[in-house]
């Protein structure tokens, strides 16, 4: 688990105080490193961008779409916390959302690169935390009916693709917000496919298991399919 980043799902002010906390910790930590040669830590990368299964590259998915806002073989940032928390943020708090997007962005882009930019980082994770902060506080004076709840459901599916290529930890984020959203949803709502919908959410938990089987084109399909279930 990176150091610094909160380890809870990333639905609802949780995630928004894991992203506010991650940010600051990164402009903390580019500081009080700054002296050293070595930075960023790779506790700050993505470990599955090296640690996965190898084959052939016509079998890669990997290969396939290609290594986005980075050089193959440059380890992309671990964007796990924030991956599935930015869809809920833009739902309440569209302005901040979209400031919280540009600035993790920035930090995304440096941080892909095999030298980042120290100053630029910690610039970009420092404007990014009361940004995350403030939509943690409208967050937690949310009153969350089941036509909130289900928004919110189905927002995560409609991004399955970035979800699914961010990396595995990514994937994992989004199938605890389905489970713990869905379980909130269904208590009340009832809805008649509630068994089908719990065993597809159930199938994704299943394909991360193995993280190195782990295939982001069959976890977004998977992913899919359950928003045709929530309509």
């Amino acid at each position: 688990m990176p150091r610094g980043w909160d380890a809870r799902v990333e639905r609802g002010p949780g995630g928004a105080v894991a992203c506010r906390d991650g940010a600051i910790n990164l402009a903390r930590e580019e500081r009080a490193l700054r002296q050293k040669d070595v930075w960023p830590e790779y506790s700050e990368l993505s470990c599955f961008a090296c640690h996965h299964a190898l084959g052939p590259a016509k079998d890669s998915w990997r290969q396939e779409h290609g290594y986005i806002g980075r050089r193959p073989g440059d380890p992309a940032w671990n964007s796990s916390r924030y991956a599935v928390f930015r869809l809920l943020a833009k739902q309440i708090d569209s302005a901040n959302a979209q400031e919280l997007d540009r600035q993790l962005l920035a930090v995304s882009n440096e941080m892909s690169k095999l030298n980042p930019d120290r100053n630029a980082v910690a610039a970009a994770a420092s404007a990014a935390a009361p940004l995350a902060q403030r939509i943690a506080a409208r967050l937690a004076a949310m009153q969350y009916d089941q036509a909130v709840t289900l928004r919110m459901l189905q927002r995560i599916p409609d991004d399955a693709e970035n979800i699914a290529l961010a990396d595995e930890r990514a994937a994992e984020q989004a199938v605890m917000a389905m489970d713990s959203l869905y379980i909130a949803y269904s208590r009340d709502a009832k809805p008649a496919n509630a068994a089908e919908v719990r065993a597809a959410i159930n199938a994704l938990f299943q394909q991360l298991e193995n993280p190195s089987s782990y295939n982001a084109d069959q976890f977004a399909s998977a992913l899919r399919r359950i928003r045709t279930l929530l309509q």
